[in-house]
């Protein structure tokens, strides 16, 4: 079975929600409107993953594996698509099969044109005969003029039913993607083999022919360039308010005062890391999308003083070089402006973020640990593991849980590293200085001023290269009023200037998407460490409780499941 995330995300969150809700049911009906009130889980649009190609390419075969045969797609060697159809996947996700392009019928390439507009994922499915000049202008077209590139996979289809030799496929792909191919992933696959594996008695044989098919890396591939473009971040929000809901209702379970203040301060502090995690992704992906705007207006400035050239009596190429040196000093602008932002972003959030980590330590929860005075019994007494618990023969009856030593050490450590601390003068030693003391020390990459350069020669160019056939077309445009002759001028130009958009934007997205994904990374090394460090400790408190009871345990398994598929939406990549 395909293990693809875009319909196994949302289908966790429609699972757990709903076995979540239903056990809630039997919670006193107080607690059960408060716990409710919690897995308040957002609606989202379905995603859209739209399956593009000319006709015979394998689409519909292709549609048909990725949901086991659920979808019902007519398969046909002729034209057999002549309608966008929309296949709704178990309510989770909207796979769109277009009609062929370049079929010789135009309302098909309009069809297939307004589907990929609002695509989230673009497969470009091509036979394994691999492209000819319609298939490379079409692929083309989506990377440049629909700036698609970043949402793209190039799926080849039927590739068991003609061999090539190695290299052979990479270097059509290479080529027919152009200034993309280091982009755009690529894939083999024959769904037919994969389909045939499904109905296939023997089982050794049906793994060999699933195997065989090619399946598994247009899965992966799928599931790469979702989590890279953070399509599947959507899913996060409502499996956290899973977990937290779970985590809240384990927390009233527990009979003993203790254990029900531990496992509130615990979730609070949860909550805190969660909530506080969401906060900076957020607005961190503002950061990168202020600077994206700035980059986009700096290159549009070019591309104006380029066609201003361009449409002069007598262009005077030499003014670009003005143009160059104002869009280098625009990026630069836009650079540094970007990589302070970042640092202020995370500097103002840990800030924030340790103003509420105070107010938990000083909560009546907190407060009742405190009096535990658990550090003290533990230097002077063995903890028996059998009962749980021991007496302080020195004071009053006071239960010390067996999870107690683990707790206060976490309590304490939680303390040091994002609240209130040892004092002021060991603020240095947090892990929120520390944070911001590493990105303060990142030197980001930049636009680098050749660039700019050689992006305002490639423009002239293009225009003194086009110069000999724009005035001849717009004569001809004069003699005989063809209005397509001049339609495919004013599309040429701007094809151009999204191709100098596009280059722009790409070097853009690598400056941003590296600069995050270093600065997550450390927002991650730290913020991990803490909720693994939370779930640890919630693990052994619930692990001694008096009280195990049907429902302690399926909740505590939601709780488990919806943080395993949190893990996976998290799970690296790799280099690939």
């Amino acid at each position: 079975m395909n293990d693809l995330l875009f319909h196994a995300a949302p289908a966790a969150v429609r699972r757990l929600s709903q076995r979540l809700s239903k056990l809630l049911d039997q919670l006193p009906s107080d607690e059960r409107s408060k716990f409710l009130g919690i897995l308040v889980v957002d609606e989202h649009e379905r995603p859209r993953m739209v399956l593009t190609g000319q006709y015979s390419s394998g689409k519909s075969t292709l549609i048909k594996a990725l949901t086991d045969e659920a979808a019902e797609v007519v398969i046909d060697s002729a034209v057999a698509t002549d309608q966008v159809q929309v296949f709704d996947w178990d309510g989770l996700v909207d796979l769109v099969d277009t009609p062929g392009v370049q079929a010789g019928l135009s309302d098909h390439d309009r069809l297939a044109e307004e589907a990929l507009r609002a695509a989230d994922l673009v497969l470009f499915a091509v036979a394994v005969d691999l492209f000819d000049d319609g298939s490379v202008e079409h692929l083309r077209h989506i990377t440049e003029d629909l700036r698609k590139a970043p949402q793209l996979v190039v799926v080849i289809t039927k590739s068991r039913t003609l061999h090539a030799a190695e290299g052979v496929r990479e270097a059509a792909v290479r080529a027919a993607l152009g200034a993309f191919a280091d982009q755009v992933p690529w894939v083999e696959c024959d769904a037919k083999t994969y389909l045939d594996g499904l109905h296939e008695n023997d089982p050794l044989r049906a793994s060999r022919r699933i195997e065989a098919s090619g399946m598994a890396e247009v899965t992966d591939a799928i599931n790469q360039i979702a989590r890279e473009r953070g399509e599947l971040a959507r899913f996060r929000v409502p499996l956290q308010q899973i977990a937290l809901a779970a985590g809240e209702a384990l927390a009233s379970l527990a009979d003993d005062p203790d254990e029900e203040a531990i496992l509130t301060v615990l979730a609070r502090q949860r909550r805190a890391l969660t909530n506080r995690r969401g906060l900076l992704d957020s607005a961190l992906e503002r950061k990168a999308s202020e600077f994206r705007s700035a980059c986009i207006q700096a290159v549009e400035t070019l591309a104006d003083a380029a066609e201003s050239i361009e449409e002069s009596e007598n262009p005077d190429w030499s003014k670009l070089d003005a143009a160059s040196d104002a869009l280098n000093a625009q990026l630069s602008v836009a650079n540094q402006r970007f990589t302070d932002g970042v640092q202020t972003v995370v500097s103002s959030q840990l800030a924030d973020f340790t103003s509420e980590v105070r107010e938990i330590e000083a909560s009546p929860y907190a407060h009742q640990l405190r009096e535990l005075e658990v550090q003290g019994v533990i230097e002077v007494q063995d903890i028996p593991a059998e009962t749980g618990m021991v007496q302080d023969t020195g004071r009053k009856q006071r239960r010390v849980p067996a999870w107690g030593p683990k707790a206060a050490e976490h309590l304490k450590g939680f303390q040091k590293s994002w609240g209130a601390g040892d004092g002021i003068k060991q603020a240095a030693g947090s892990s929120g200085h520390q944070i911001v003391y590493k990105l303060g020390k990142l030197a980001g990459w930049k636009f680098e001023p050749w660039q700019a350069v050689r992006w305002a020669n490639n423009i002239g160019k293009f225009a003194k290269a086009g110069a000999l056939v724009l005035p001849v077309a717009l004569e001809a445009y004069a003699v005989v009023s063809d209005e397509r002759q001049e339609v495919r001028v004013a599309k040429e130009k701007l094809r151009r200037r999204n191709a100098l958009v596009g280059r722009v934007l790409a070097r853009c997205d690598d400056i941003s998407r590296s600069t995050l994904a270093q600065v997550r990374m450390e927002l991650d090394a730290a913020f991990d460490a803490a909720v693994r460090e939370i779930d640890s400790v919630n693990a052994s408190v619930r692990a001694n409780q008096a009280l195990r009871s049907d429902l302690t345990r399926d909740i505590g398994a939601i709780q488990s499941e919806a943080i395993e598929m949190l893990d996976r939406l998290g799970e690296p990549t790799g280099d690939g």
